[in-house]
């Protein structure tokens, strides 16, 4: 398995994979191998299918309560991996990789808030033992979560 930026290429089996893993996500422009300007897209691939996918941010500016820096901050807005290939470390890959990325464009904290629903909890487990931690918020039942990145400053 790697886990690298997104290609034209890759778009159809991201596509794929949000219709097979979350259907609830939209697939966008991704079939056509397009995706908005300025996301960071990265997939983790076995060969020639995709795996994993993650996009998100680098330009934005959380503006909860708790914000620890300045913007810019990253935001991770989807990750997926597929059924098959959970627990093995690919949705792990894919969040250091992102916050990676994040740390050398001079961001240096990402957030992201986890998909409330059935195993919420189970999702917020997942990005603590990635990482993140909740970030102070009294109006959310589940808080942002946020990381340091190995950014500027």
């Amino acid at each position: 398995m790697l886990i690298r930026r997104a290609l034209p290429g890759d778009g159809a089996g991201i596509a794929r994979l949000i219709v097979r893993a979350a259907p609830h996500f939209e697939v966008k422009g991704y079939p056509d191998g397009e995706w908005p300007e300025g996301m960071v897209v990265l997939v983790a691939v076995d060969g020639d299918t995709v795996v994993g996918w993650i996009e998100g941010i680098l330009d934005g500016a959380y503006t909860g309560p708790g914000a620890p820096v300045p913007p810019p901050h990253g935001y991770v807005l989807a990750l997926v991996v597929d059924a098959e290939w959970r627990r093995r470390g690919v949705g792990t890959g894919l969040l250091d990789a992102f916050v990676a990325v994040a740390g050398r464009s001079g961001t240096r904290w990402v957030f992201l808030k986890p998909e409330e629903g059935e195993h919420v909890e189970e999702r917020v487990a997942f990005f603590e033992q990635a990482g993140f931690a909740p970030v102070p918020d009294p109006d959310g039942t589940w808080p942002p979560m946020g990381r340091r990145t190995r950014g500027a400053g």
